[in-house]
């Protein structure tokens, strides 16, 4: 009897619990399968992907009215209102309609909440996940990636630092997943490399000034947003591996790498885990010679771990939490030969031999790298106030550490590390007011609140930029407004308030140009130093006809110049003695987007002035780095095309992107002199071809050209030789091709082959020359070389 009792009661237990499911197939026009087509319950904030054939199967959805968000790169989004009773199968199958354009690209970086592309009246680049796939079978380095694909952004630099990859002339915010990586009290420029690309769901980078985040982000921000868990199983997973080589010269060049996914829902609780190594080995140039090992890629270890769980609260509430560990450390079995430069004639001809690598070590040398540590709780709250209303907060923390190359700049030498811990907390609301007649009103707005320790020391102890502990409180508002389906109109503020506290401190005795002549060392008292500032936006889009979709706006960013670089070369005896003032850029741009059939055109045109420049200079009077006091001025523009056989086996798209900046003495605007290469890239060219001509075959042909940039003279130095300024030295342009295949054997297993530099061309990356003056960044670009890799979906 008592086994009955206990059935009876299972049977009720389940029927008490029984939820629905719905389940169908996703298909195009021609009625064939999507696999990889998201299905999204939007209230719920539960989803899968269709498989292989098509079909997808989302469980226990309780009873309620949902609406069902179906997305497919290449199609227009399907959004529909399904009623779910309790404990039925609800079959929905649709059809996809082919776009082109993708417009429908949902971006949550530019206003802090989901948009669609096409309504947001700003320059946005959005680097989704098929095409990060197609570079990974190239590289794991998303500098290169992103040089590749996001037009503004300059080149990558050959190396592990991003030092003068800028966004359109100006400094950029690094996030993920909102979290910031920068470290703009001490600007490390490594905050790019922070991530693996096979962890990231989509990259959202908004170009211009932005009041959106803050400080740091006066020519834009990247937003790398990580995977979302898969729950159309318990377990689900993706296998990597790869081997890499030289081709130049293949001795002791051979590296290896592994990447392991887990993902899966398991009722309420869903989780996404992973895990990756890579191992580099050596690194030779076009001609067989080794790179300069200084900030290089050479006999590098990678170690990279993610995860993301989330728990289904109730129908309106959601908690996320999510981390990811990244590290990279180089131990190199070369030392660095520095380059030589030398200056002919006041005509600027000049002979430029790059540094190099040669068998040794240095006593007592810890590996070089980075290492960064990211943590966030988060919490969603949607439909309160009478469902107008969607709450989300999230408690973060980030912690890096970078550690820099020997130099025998310091006195008796050194290896620096900067050192950076961060806790922030951001709540946030989105209010829909109530729609008046063709008006539909929207509200952003929330607080964010930062706490920042920076410093930067030597590995035996001396310290080189002093404790900064920086308390920041933010509020912002932003509106959007849509009337009649035809404009976008959008409006915002934010304001900005900075205390830092510096504790005392003496500066290091310090050669900046290495020649011995060390800076004396300062007893500087420290205090505390306050900033605020108030930034705008304004933008409006016409959004009518899809054949030319234009906007404009104007919007200010503002940051503080790297404050470690000015206060380490302090030659003030109190902080409060050192001119600090925060740069303020107002920025105004117009661009359009056209989509017809097949084909995708963008085109951006872009002016921005600022009443500092962005960044540090370096003073040959003064032997040290000092803020930038004269005002920038600069503008550029961006073309992009892409175009799309029907079949979709051919895809071509091409972009092309300039920038040009000048700067002048503070009160004498007419006199204009050309910003230097750290800040101005050289016109970047970029074309993209990909053939399928068979479901299992996909070939990829990439190209970057990258143009010259000649525009200053020498000066004579104090003994009468000729030599060029820090950062402004004649850049010599390039072109680089890359192959990439990929076959895949089965539905599951897929083989790709990638050859970076395929005609195996010699030459200097940018920031090789226009930081030649210093000798010690001056490094040839790697010959061609290879990876070969084997992925398993399960």
């Amino acid at each position: 009897m008592k086994y009955f009792k206990l059935i009876f009661f299972l049977f009720v237990s389940l029927s008490a619990f029984s939820q629905s499911s719905l389940q169908g197939k996703i298909e195009n026009e021609l009625e064939e399968p999507l696999p990889g087509a998201t299905i999204y319950l939007e209230e719920l904030q539960k989803g899968i992907t269709a498989n292989f054939d098509g079909f997808y199967n989302i469980k226990d959805i309780p009873k309620g009215n949902w609406t069902v968000v179906i997305r497919m790169l290449g199609y227009q989004t399907k959004k529909e209102r399904v009623l779910f009773n309790s404990d039925s199968t609800v079959i929905y199958n649709t059809i996809l309609m082919e776009d082109y354009g993708n417009l429908d690209e949902v971006v949550i970086s530019a206003s802090r909440t989901p948009e669609y592309l096409s309504e947001i009246p700003a320059s946005v680049t959005v680097v989704n996940s098929t095409k990060l796939k197609e570079f990974t079978n190239l590289t794991s380095n998303i500098n290169e990636i992103l040089a590749y694909t996001v037009p503004g952004l300059a080149v990558s630099t050959g190396t592990s630092s991003n030092w003068g990859q800028t966004l359109r002339g100006r400094s950029l915010l690094v996030m993920v997943d909102g979290i910031p990586q920068s470290t703009p009290l001490r600007n490390g420029q490594l905050g790019i490399k922070s991530v693996v690309p096979q962890d990231l769901k989509r990259v959202e980078v908004i170009k211009g000034a932005t009041s959106i985040f803050g400080n740091g982000g006066n020519g834009g921000f990247i937003n790398y947003i990580t995977k979302n868990p898969d729950t159309s199983a318990k377990i689900n997973g993706t296998t990597q591996v790869w081997g890499t080589s030289g081709l130049s010269k293949t001795q002791d060049a051979l590296g290896y790498g592994a990447y392991q996914s887990l993902t899966g829902g398991l009722g309420k609780f869903d989780y996404y885990v992973s895990g990756s190594f890579e191992q580099t080995g050596n690194k030779y140039d076009a001609k067989g010679i080794p790179l300069l090992p200084t900030y290089g890629f050479d006999n590098t270890k990678i170690y990279s771990a993610y995860g993301k769980f989330e728990y289904l609260l109730s129908k309106n509430q959601k908690l996320t939490l999510n981390g990811n560990l990244y590290k990279s450390l180089q131990d190199s079995p070369f030392i660095p030969v520095y380059a030589e430069v030398h200056v002919l004639n006041e005509e600027g001809d000049y002979t430029l031999e790059p540094g190099y690598g040669t068998k040794g070590s240095i006593p007592g040398q810890r590996p070089t790298g980075s290492q960064l540590i990211n943590g966030r709780l988060k919490y969603n709250l949607s439909s309160i106030f009478s469902g107008t209303t969607d709450f989300k907060t999230d408690l973060y923390y980030s912690k890096a550490e970078s550690i820099f190359f020997y130099s025998e700049k310091f006195e008796n030498g050194g290896q620096s590390v900067i050192n950076s811990e961060k806790y922030g907390l951001r709540p946030n609301f989105t209010s829909q007011m109530n729609s008046y007649g063709n008006f539909d009103i929207s509200l952003i707005y929330g607080l964010d609140i930062l706490r920042d320790k920076t410093n930067q020391g030597l590995l035996d102890g001396r310290l080189w930029v002093p404790n900064i502990e920086l308390m920041s409180v933010a509020p912002y508002l932003q509106t959007a407004l849509k009337l009649d389906n035809k404009w976008s109109f959008k409006a915002g503020a934010r304001y900005d308030d900075l205390k830092m506290d510096i504790a005392d401190y003496n500066t290091l005795p310090y050669s900046p140009k290495g020649d011995g002549n060390f800076n004396p060392s300062i007893a500087v008292q420290g205090g505390k130093l306050t900033f605020s500032n108030i930034a705008f936006n304004l933008g409006v889009r016409y959004i009518e006809h899809r054949e030319f979709i234009p906007y404009f706006s104007y919007s200010q960013g503002f940051s503080i110049a790297d404050l470690g670089s000015v206060l380490r070369s302090a030659q003030a005896e109190n902080v409060k003695d050192i001119k600090l003032e925060p740069a303020v850029t107002n920025n105004y741009e117009f661009g359009f987007i056209s989509k017809f059939k097949n084909l995708r055109l963008e085109a951006v045109g872009y002016y921005s002035t600022s009443n500092l420049g962005t960044g540090v200079i370096f003073s040959d009077e003064l032997n040290s780095f000092i803020p930038s006091e004269q005002p920038q001025k600069i503008f550029g523009g961006e073309l992009s095309v892409d175009y799309t056989i029907p079949s979709n086996k051919l895809i071509m798209g091409a972009s092309y992107s300039y920038v040009e900046g000048l700067k002048n003495l503070a009160g004498d605007e007419n006199n204009l002199s050309y910003v230097g290469g750290d800040v101005i890239s050289a016109p970047k060219l970029t074309a993209i071809v990909t053939w399928r001509p068979t479901e299992k075959i996909s070939t990829t042909l990439n190209l970057l050209n990258l143009g010259d940039r000649r525009r200053f003279d020498p000066f004579q130095d104090s003994e009468g030789n000729y030599a060029f300024r820090h950062t402004e030295f004649p850049v010599n342009g390039y072109t680089l091709i890359d192959l990439s295949a990929t076959y895949r054997i089965k539905d599951n297993i897929e083989v790709s082959l990638g050859i970076n530099n395929l005609l195996n061309e010699y030459y200097l990356p940018a920031r090789s020359q226009w930081a030649a003056p210093l000798r010690t960044f001056t490094v040839a670009g790697e010959g061609a070389n290879a990876r070969l890799g084997v992925t398993y979906n399960f």
